[in-house]
């Protein structure tokens, strides 16, 4: 062959295998974008369909007990029905709907109770940490429920915050609870909060917090209401804990119906538990015979709510008894007429699906006006729960309280004419025997 063939063709394949490379090269980049391309298109639809999940609490309430005024028994049946609808959009965005069908207590064809929305939350958490929640937003105090508390539909149109901060939790937030006219500044119910969460490992945590509220008072003017304080929990040996908090309070005397002068006040509480089931609870409130002393957020609305602050079942209430008879219950201050208590309890499951819940406890140092007793009540409670799965429970029991003359259940807030549930010297007994079936999931 010639030489100057042989070179020809040595250049020839020198020319295909470059074109080879560059084929290969633009295969490669093919697949890469294939590859890319079916990524983006398998995950795109996962961030825009949202997760939908389904929860809920579906409660049948019956009940005898005598009526919360005396004047006879009542003796009832009722359903009350929340339904969660929870969309996860993405990892970090998701929103929380709970409606509300309220207690029905009769139904020829269907209920004449409405459905009202309860929660409404958009709820977004930041990839570096921290959460805002935005809506109808269910929320609870630091301390042990003792202020204001979700589970008695504390849930204003708000706005709020939690923040890692240093070792512990930031939680900021705003809540407009009552709006009134839009052009009337002065008739809102605002409400500020700032709490700062420190845990101890799994031992000890500490959490101080404080509120702020605005509030339209009983000249139609703004006034001020105020709680501070600090609260924590301590593990010690042999299964116990040790918890409990030191409040105070302000609130302006125009929030306060016939005060005379501006309410301040100090509560504390303390608590110590056992993983046997076994808890002592003692609390005090400051008080005085015009409502002027410690008062909670909860007793200064229009409408005062509640919380799950105690044992018992009729001077404080647990679910089963939270229910058309609970209007005896009082707030840990009485109202603003001071309040102490010594609560026990004994509380744990005793066979595979079956609990029992036992408590007793003493109220009283309420101090009153016209000559009442400064005992609010002692009040006893035995409860049985039986499990049929991780979602059904049945419980049942009996609650007995022997009440005094100064008892100012929570609903009488502290803006009612007439504060006290009973007349000048009028002691009574209360009792009330019970059952709920509840599916909570």
């Amino acid at each position: 062959m010639p030489t100057g063939a042989l070179a020809q063709s040595d250049e020839d394949v020198r020319a295909e295998v470059e074109a080879l490379r560059e084929r290969v090269a633009e295969l490669e980049r093919l697949a890469k974008d294939d590859v890319q391309s079916s990524e983006t298109a398998s995950t795109a639809p996962a961030e825009k369909t949202p997760r939908v999940s389904f929860g809920g609490q579906y409660r049948i309430n019956a009940y005898t007990a005598n009526s919360d005024d005396g004047r006879g028994n009542q003796t009832a049946a009722r359903v009350r029905i929340r339904q969660d609808l929870d969309f996860r959009v993405t990892d970090q965005f998701k929103t929380h709907l709970q409606v509300e069908l309220g207690h029905t207590d009769s139904n020829r064809t269907t209920s004449d109770k409405p459905v009202r929305v309860r929660h409404a939350v958009l709820d977004y958490t930041f990839k570096r940490g921290g959460n805002f929640q935005a809506g109808i937003v269910p929320l609870s105090d630091r301390f042990g429920d003792a202020l204001f508390s979700s589970d008695w539909d504390y849930n204003p149109v708000a706005l709020a915050f939690t923040a890692p901060l240093s070792r512990g939790e930031l939680r900021a937030f705003v809540g407009n609870l009552r709006e009134g006219s839009e052009t009337k500044p002065n008739d809102d119910f605002v409400h500020y909060q700032l709490d700062y969460t420190l845990p101890f490992d799994d031992y000890a945590n500490l959490n101080f917090g404080g509120t702020i509220a605005t509030i339209e008072g009983l000249d139609g003017d703004s006034h001020l209401h105020a709680n501070y304080g600090v609260s924590g929990s301590l593990a010690l040996p042999g299964g116990l804990r040790l918890g409990g908090f030191v409040l105070g309070s302000h609130t302006d005397k125009q929030l306060i119906w016939g005060a005379s002068g501006d309410g301040n006040g100090v509560a504390a509480k303390i608590e110590l538990t056992s993983e046997r089931g076994f808890g002592v609870l003692a609390t005090y409130a400051s008080g005085d015979s015009d409502r002027s002393g410690f008062l909670p957020v909860m007793a200064v609305g229009e409408t005062a709510t509640y919380g799950y602050w105690g044992y018992t079942g009729l001077l404080t209430v647990q679910g089963p008894t939270d229910t058309g008879f609970d209007g005896d219950a009082v707030n840990v201050s009485n109202n603003g007429f001071g309040l102490a208590t010594v609560q026990v309890k004994y509380a744990r499951p005793i066979a595979e699906r079956f609990d029992i819940h036992l408590a007793a406890g003493w109220f009283g140092a309420s101090d009153t006006p016209g000559g009442r007793d400064g005992f609010v009540g002692g009040d006893f409670l035995a409860m049985g729960t039986y499990h049929f799965n991780g979602f059904l429970a049945l419980d049942f029991g009996a609650a007995y309280a022997r009440l005094g003359d100064s008892v100012s259940g929570y609903p009488k807030g502290v803006r009612d004419p007439n504060p006290f549930d009973q007349p000048l010297s009028d002691e009574r007994d209360k009792y009330s025997f019970f059952t709920r079936l509840q599916a909570e999931f």
